[in-house]
């Protein structure tokens, strides 16, 4: 269980992943700042909340990563200093090689790997955080680990984060803070409805087939994201968690 003094920055939270980590860490008695675009998703998100005044919006635009750091360290003077933050905003953009450009490239960047950087910079400042105990988690995915057609963009700013998070989990060891990738395997979010055109009702089936353990739903995700956000995972940082129902292996 969390004290309402325990805050929690969360991006992408008001749908999918990052939605199932808001509510259940509310659920803990946390307080959670939710990171979006859509006040109305949030509004809808407090609405089936169990406390909806430990929870928080501020709108910000992450394919804009300019000063996201400062952003941090305003959310910090603003609601208190930081325990933990979750990084879930990401995009998925199917491009194959003939229809990718520069500019969609380094957009799906700058949202997937960019913005979350430099919020991890301003987490980091002492000024940020409350320098004891304290947490990132950034979702990634086994497109980083699996060759999937028309996705090399995608996976390739969700391997950068698995590289990222191995090289910054001993600089930011000595500042008492961990931090691990999660890397899941297909679940059912917001982010397959919007594109249907792939993954129909066939597809999904196909994917339930090759799943040990079938295709996964938020909540098999979240739990371990809540794990290597608390205290019970102390002595885990710099890692790759994979949590796919073993569609990888």
């Amino acid at each position: 269980m969390y004290a309402k003094s325990d805050i929690f920055l969360v991006t992408g939270g008001t749908s999918g992943i990052g939605k199932g980590v808001v509510l259940e860490l509310n659920k803990l008695g946390a307080s959670v700042v939710v990171i979006g675009k859509s006040i109305d998703k949030f509004n809808a998100l407090k609405e089936v909340a169990i406390s909806s005044d430990n929870l928080f919006f501020e709108e910000r635009d992450l394919s804009l990563s300019d000063d996201l750091d400062k952003f941090v360290l305003q959310i910090a003077k603003q609601y208190g200093k930081l325990k933990g933050m979750v990084l879930c905003a990401g995009v998925l953009e199917i491009l194959p090689l003939n229809a990718n450009s520069l500019e969609k490239s380094k957009n799906l960047f700058e949202i997937n790997y960019f913005s979350g950087m430099q919020l991890i910079k301003g987490f980091c400042d002492k000024r940020a955080n409350v320098s004891e105990d304290c947490s990132i988690v950034w979702v990634s995915s086994v497109a980083s680990l699996r060759g999937y057609s028309s996705l090399s963009t995608y996976s390739a700013s969700k391997g950068a984060i698995n590289s990222a998070v191995k090289s910054l989990a001993p600089e930011i060891a000595k500042t008492n803070i961990r931090i691990n990738a999660l890397l899941p395997g297909f679940v059912k979010t917001e982010m397959i409805d919007k594109h249907k055109d792939v993954y129909n009702d066939e597809f999904i089936n196909m994917m339930e087939g090759a799943y040990p353990l079938g295709v996964g739903e938020v909540d098999d995700v979240v739990k371990p994201i809540l794990f290597l956000l608390s205290d019970d995972s102390r002595w885990i940082t710099g890692t790759n968690m994979v949590v796919d129902g073993g569609g990888s292996i």
